[in-house]
C-alpha cells in the first residue's frame, strides 16, 4: 500500500469518512459503529439495562460480539450467573459469544473482527488497543454500550489529537513496554485527558504489531479516549492474513513523517524502565529502582501476554529456575497465543523454570487469580498498578517489560541493572 503524509489527525479522518464530510475537534457527532464488544462484566449490565427500559429491538446486534474473558472460567456463583445472563441475552439477539478463548482486545483482531478506518466501541476501557490497527477504538461504560446496541450509533465529541512522533529504533534489551512506559513518563496520566493519541513518524514501520498494540493499549492510562497507529504494509499484511476487511485501509494510512508533533521520542534513547507503585506514569530507570524482595511475577494481560512477550521471558529463563518461594504466573492473551507458545517450545521452557500457567484471560490483572496478600510485592507486564489493583491495598505492584519481569522471577528481587 502506498503511504502518504496525512494532513489531518487519524481520528478526524476516520470520523469524517464515516460521516462523508470533514470534522473538527469539539464538534458533537453521531456515527454508525462498525463493531460493538461487551465482555462478561459489562455485557450482563448492558443486557439488564435494555430489559429494564423495555428496549427489545437492537440495531447494533448484528455488529456485536460478547467475550468471556474477565470471569472465565467462573469461580463463584455470582460469576456463573453473569455468564448465564450474558448467554441468554446473546441467544435472544443472535450475538456470538466467545468464551475462554482469551482477552477481547487480543481475540478480536486475531479473528479478523476489526477493520482499519472503522469505528469500534467496547465495554472495557482498554478497547483503545484496537487503535493499533487504524481503528478508532473507544471504551464505554456498560450502559453506554447498551445505548449503542439499541441505536447502532454513538454520540461523541470529536477529540483533539496529541501526536507523538517516533524515530530511530529500540536498542538491545529494550522492548515495546519500555517504550510506552517512557512515553507515559513524558505525557503523564492526565496529559491526554479527553483526547486522541496518535503515534506517527518513521519508527512506526520498524515496530512489531505486538509493540504497536502496547502503544495503543496504554493510551487510556494517559486519559485518552482513543489511541491510534496508522496502517502500513506490515499491519495490512497481518490483517489480511486474518481475513479482516481492509477496504478502508487508505483512510487509516499512517503518517511516516509526523511533522509538528506534540512530543518527539528517539527510540535509541529509551532504556529499560519500571513503573513504581502506584501510578503507571511514575517510571524510573532500573538503576534507580528500589532493592525490594518480589513475591510474585505476572507475565500476561492485554498489555504483555502476547507470543512475543512470552518468548522474551523464555529467553531469560531458559535452563534456569525461578527464585524459591516466588510465584511466576503466565497468562497468555489468547488461546491462539497459548497454542503457538506450546508449538514452538516457549511454554515448555517457562513451565520447566517453575512457572504456573493461567487460562487465557484477564484474571491475574484484576487480582482475581494470583491475588496479592498484605505487604506483598509483584512485578507484572500489565498496564495498571493502582492501590489494591491486584489484591491487598498494602501490596505493591511494579510494571515492567517481560524481560525485566523474568529477571525478577530469577533473582526474587526488583532488577536494578539492565541485562547484558
Amino acid at each position: 500500500m502506498q503511504e502518504k503524509q496525512a494532513p489531518d489527525p487519524l481520528a478526524e479522518r476516520i470520523l469524517g469518512a464515516r460521516l462523508g464530510r470533514p470534522v473538527r475537534p469539539g464538534e458533537i457527532v453521531a456515527v454508525e459503529v462498525d463493531r460493538i464488544m461487551a465482555h462478561d462484566g459489562s455485557g450482563p449490565t448492558a443486557a439488564r439495562a435494555l430489559e429494564r427500559h423495555g428496549i427489545g429491538h437492537l440495531r447494533g446486534a448484528e455488529r456485536a460480539v460478547i467475550v468471556f474473558d474477565h470471569y472465565y472460567p467462573p469461580a463463584s456463583e455470582r460469576e456463573a450467573e453473569l455468564h448465564s445472563v450474558a448467554r441468554a441475552f446473546a441467544a435472544q439477539y443472535g450475538i456470538p459469544v466467545l468464551a475462554g478463548v482469551g482477552i477481547s482486545h487480543q481475540v478480536l483482531p486475531e479473528r479478523g473482527l476489526l477493520a482499519p478506518g472503522t469505528v469500534f466501541v467496547g465495554g472495557d476501557s482498554h478497547s483503545c488497543t484496537a487503535g493499533a490497527f487504524g481503528v478508532l477504538g473507544i471504551g464505554l461504560g456498560a450502559t453506554d454500550v447498551a445505548g449503542v446496541l439499541a441505536s447502532g450509533h454513538v454520540w461523541l465529541e470529536v477529540p483533539e489529537t496529541v501526536r507523538i512522533r517516533l524515530e530511530g529504533s529500540l536498542g538491545p534489551g529494550v522492548g515495546g513496554q519500555d517504550l510506552i512506559l517512557h512515553i507515559l513518563g513524558l505525557v503523564g496520566t492526565s496529559g491526554a485527558l479527553g483526547k486522541a493519541v496518535e503515534f506517527v513518524g518513521p519508527a512506526i514501520e520498524g515496530l512489531e504489531i505486538a509493540d504497536r498494540m502496547k502503544l495503543a493499549n496504554h493510551t487510556v492510562e494517559m486519559g485518552a479516549v482513543a489511541g491510534l497507529v496508522g496502517v502500513d504494509s506490515r499491519c495490512l499484511a497481518w490483517l489480511e492474513d486474518r481475513g479482516a476487511d481492509v477496504s478502508q485501509a487508505d483512510v487509516a494510512a499512517h503518517d511516516p513523517v509526523g511533522d509538528g508533533a506534540d512530543f518527539e521520542v528517539h527510540l535509541d534513547q529509551v532504556e529499560p524502565l519500571i513503573a513504581l507503585p502506584s501510578r503507571p506514569d511514575q517510571v524510573a530507570p532500573l538503576g534507580t529502582a528500589p532493592d525490594a524482595k518480589v513475591d510474585q511475577v505476572f507475565i500476561g494481560s492485554c498489555a504483555g501476554g502476547r507470543l512475543e512477550d512470552l518468548r522474551v521471558a523464555a529467553r531469560v529463563l531458559d535452563g534456569e529456575q525461578i527464585h524459591p518461594g516466588l510465584r511466576l504466573l503466565i497468562g497468555p492473551a489468547s488461546a491462539e497465543v497459548l497454542d503457538a507458545a506450546m508449538a514452538d517450545g516457549t511454554l515448555g521452557i517457562l513451565l520447566k523454570a517453575g512457572a504456573t500457567l493461567l487460562p487465557p484471560g484477564c484474571g491475574a490483572c484484576l487480582g482475581r487469580l494470583g491475588t496479592l496478600g498484605a505487604g506483598e510485592v509483584a512485578v507484572a507486564t500489565q498496564n495498571r498498578n493502582f492501590v489494591g489493583r491486584a489484591g491487598s491495598s498494602s501490596s505493591r505492584l511494579y510494571l515492567a517489560s517481560p524481560a525485566t519481569a523474568a529477571r525478577a522471577a530469577l533473582t526474587g528481587r526488583i532488577p536494578r541493572e539492565t541485562a547484558s
